[in-house]
This record gives structure tokens, sequence and C-alpha cells, in this order.
């Protein structure tokens, strides 16, 4: 793996990055997506999704989130030393995404810690808030990502994962 500019001990409390792109959201994209992974109403026809309880026409939030994935990486994760995903926690949908929309991503570290069994990694989470241009907010979670210390030499991740 070819070694980043961003170790664990850049990723300090409070430190915020925020994608420099931002994604528009249009009907053709949400129902090509839900076609294929969500195929609700509400995401792969308009009318009906207007006639229905959220009555508008709304993205998939699995696909909210892939979005959110890929300007994160663009944001920090491309420039980071991560070693692997640890696990998503208060994954919250706020507002339905909407055509026209355009979404934008902030991560503020949360908190950090040094890996319990592997001391060349630590976990880092992020608080992850994505929002529209025009500053409402879609969608809020945390993330926890693996990451190597300055000077680790690699070598092998002990026990699972998700464990801190």
């Amino acid at each position: 793996m070819a070694q980043k500019e961003l170790y664990w001990e850049d990723l300090t409390q409070g430190r915020t990055w925020t994608a420099k792109q931002s994604v528009p959201i249009t009907t053709e994209q949400i129902i090509a997506f839900a076609a294929e992974y969500d195929p609700l109403d509400i995401h792969i026809d308009p009318d009906l999704a207007r006639s229905s309880p959220i009555g508008v026409h709304c993205a998939s939030g699995v696909q909210t989130f892939g979005i959110s994935q890929r300007l994160m990486c663009d944001a920090l994760l491309l420039q980071t030393n991560v070693v692997a995903g640890g696990k998503i926690d208060s994954f919250r949908m706020v507002a339905p995404v909407v055509p026209g929309d355009i979404l934008k991503l902030s991560a503020q570290v949360v908190r950090s810690l040094i890996h319990a069994g592997n001391h060349e990694r630590g976990w880092v989470v992020f608080k992850v808030d994505v929002t529209t241009t025009g500053g409402e907010t879609v969608l809020v979670y945390e993330v926890t990502v693996l990451i190597l210390r300055r000077g680790a030499q690699g070598g092998s991740l002990p026990g699972n994962v998700g464990q801190q």
C-alpha cells in the first residue's frame, strides 16, 4: 500500500474537512439507482411518490450514503493511510433528498484511540454531515475508521476490525 499524506496522529479532535465538490441529484439518477438497489415506489415512480405519505419523489438513503462515501473519500480518505472501516453509528436520514438538491459533506474528528491489539494503528471516529447547498441537513452519522500511525511497519490486523 502506498503511503499517503495523513496518519492517525494528524486526525486530531475537532479537525474538520469539507468536500470541495458537491453532487447534484437528478430524477434519472434516483430512478436508475432505485431500480437496481432499492425499488420502492417513492424512489422509482415520481407520481406514486407524490401521493405517498412522504409526499415527494426522493432518493434512497442507501444512495445518499453512497454519495457521502464518495465525497468523504475525495475530501479526506484518499489522502489518509486507511487500514479498514470499523463501524457506522447514529445513522439518521434527517430529510428526503429530492431531484434538484445539490449535496455537500463535512466530516469532523470526534475522538481517536490507539488500537488495543496493535499499537501501529488507531481508531478515528468522524461525525459526518451531509447537507444541501441550501443548508438543509439530509444525513448524519458517525463512522469509525482504522488508520495507520506514523512510523508503522504495516503487518496483519489482529482480531476483528470492529473491536476497539
